[in-house]
């Protein structure tokens, strides 16, 4: 729990977003616990607690403020980027392997939805004819724009080939 860390206590912070990384800090000060809101609570409910926590990352001395005390894992937001702080490692364990399920998952998911996607399509194009001949219409074109590529990639190769036969005429004929 992070009421729990004392100086020289590790912690874990891992940077979600495009490239996800870790890194390890150490705990410089002892953190004092205080109350999340300054109002006294309604009556028979507890104070939220929480802990600012100073350390060193890199070189760098940070301060992660307003962690659950009660707690030994939290999503916070630090310059901007999204990330997830710990003092176990048994928990930073569990959420990155989390992240990567869901990675999977969607990972997975992508011939389903494409399946999907094509059904509706289908589905919509019975329905609206109008949608129907929008969609027979675009794949027309790329149809005719494919055509028209290769055939200038066609046309390119022949006049490659015509230099190539008048520079060999050319020769012959010195």
């Amino acid at each position: 729990m992070f009421q729990s860390v004392r100086p020289n206590s590790q912690i874990f912070i891992f940077h979600k977003g495009d490239s996800p990384r870790l890194e390890t800090g150490f705990v410089t000060a002892q953190p004092v616990t205080r109350p999340k809101y300054q109002v006294p609570p309604t009556f028979g409910q507890p104070q939220e607690m929480v802990v600012d926590i100073t350390a060193k990352v890199n070189g760098q001395t940070i301060n992660y403020a307003g962690l659950p005390a009660q707690s030994d894992i939290a999503d916070t937001i630090s310059n901007g980027d999204s990330i997830v702080i710990s003092d176990s490692k048994e928990a930073m364990n569990a959420e990155i392997l989390s992240l990567k399920q869901k990675s999977l998952d969607v990972i997975n998911s992508v011939d389903f939805h494409r399946n999907l996607a094509n059904s509706c399509d289908k589905i919509l194009s019975d329905l609206n004819p109008e949608f129907a001949e929008k969609q027979a219409q675009r794949e027309e074109i790329d149809s005719l724009k494919a055509q028209m590529s290769e055939m200038s990639k066609n046309i390119g190769d022949l006049m490659e080939a015509n230099r190539k036969l008048i520079e060999q005429l050319s020769k012959k004929e010195n």
